[in-house]
């Protein structure tokens, strides 16, 4: 049995960034074809579902961007900045939901916290920014031989550019690179300019990102175990509390942290 025209899903398809994103969602109003589904480069559509491939133009997705600041304010650009960075499965359909109500209804419902959609879109947005204050606390730095400070992270999001401003205001006067191993990207700062960059052969650690000796400074190891001594002298073990502990510095950042690397804890 056919399935009538009317009653197809129309995927649109983009490459998986934010401008992509916004692109894709111009396609939708330009083109006029609801039902439709804006999805990522890692899905595929139904059986009976049309797709179309969309190319991120630059002038497009400034003018939706544009468009959701006006109709929706400043803020709502940014929560939606916000909730794209979960990458988590079916995010568009989120915020493709409050950008029809925003287009097409005239209302900004992403404060409406009785829609299932806002409530899940809030919910995401707020363990995102949850995620980003983690990153301010818990990187850690290994100075490399040519004088580099260099943190590896593997957030649970990806959050890494929402801290850039953070890390240029607090370390101005240093070179750093940043580098989010589980997606393979990071961006180095030469002390004037944050660029993003990508190291095809690394010589860290593939799983905790810990350099090797002969990367880093002649000094570097003496201070890590300087820092581990001092982590583990100011401890009182009586008030041990591991549970509260992982709450407060949860387990997956432990292989990042100096002051956790090889340890049984």
């Amino acid at each position: 049995m056919n399935t009538p025209d009317f009653q197809k899903i129309v995927n649109y398809h983009y490459d998986g960034t934010f401008p992509g994103f916004l692109s894709a969602v111009f396609e939708v109003w330009d083109r006029g074809r609801f039902p439709a589904r804006i999805i990522p480069p890692e899905a595929s559509p139904g059986l009976f579902e049309e797709t179309i491939e969309v190319k991120t133009a630059d002038d497009r997705a400034d003018r939706v961007w544009k468009g959701i600041q006006k109709a929706g304010g400043k803020r709502l650009g940014q929560r939606f900045m916000h909730v794209f960075l979960s990458r988590e499965p079916g995010v568009e359909d989120l915020m493709l939901f409050i950008l029809k109500e925003l287009f097409d209804a005239k209302k900004n419902v992403a404060n409406d916290l009785s829609l299932e959609e806002v409530l899940r879109f809030t919910q995401l947005e707020r363990k995102v920014l949850r995620e980003v204050h983690r990153l301010y606390m818990f990187v850690r730095f290994e100075q490399t031989a040519d004088g580099t400070w260099f943190a590896p992270v593997s957030p649970r999001y990806d959050v890494l550019p929402m801290t850039l401003n953070h890390f240029k205001s607090r370390f101005a006067d240093q070179s750093w690179l940043i580098y989010d191993i589980e997606r393979k990207y990071g961006y180095y700062y030469d002390k004037d300019n944050i660029e993003e960059v990508v190291i095809d052969n690394p010589s860290f650690d593939a799983d905790t990102g810990e350099l090797p000796p002969e990367a880093q400074s002649s000094d570097e190891k003496e201070w890590q175990e300087m820092w581990r001594s001092y982590f583990k002298h100011i401890a009182i073990k009586e008030r041990a509390n591991p549970r509260l502990q992982r709450q407060f510095m949860p387990k997956r950042f432990w292989k990042h942290l100096t002051e956790k690397r090889n340890t049984k804890q």
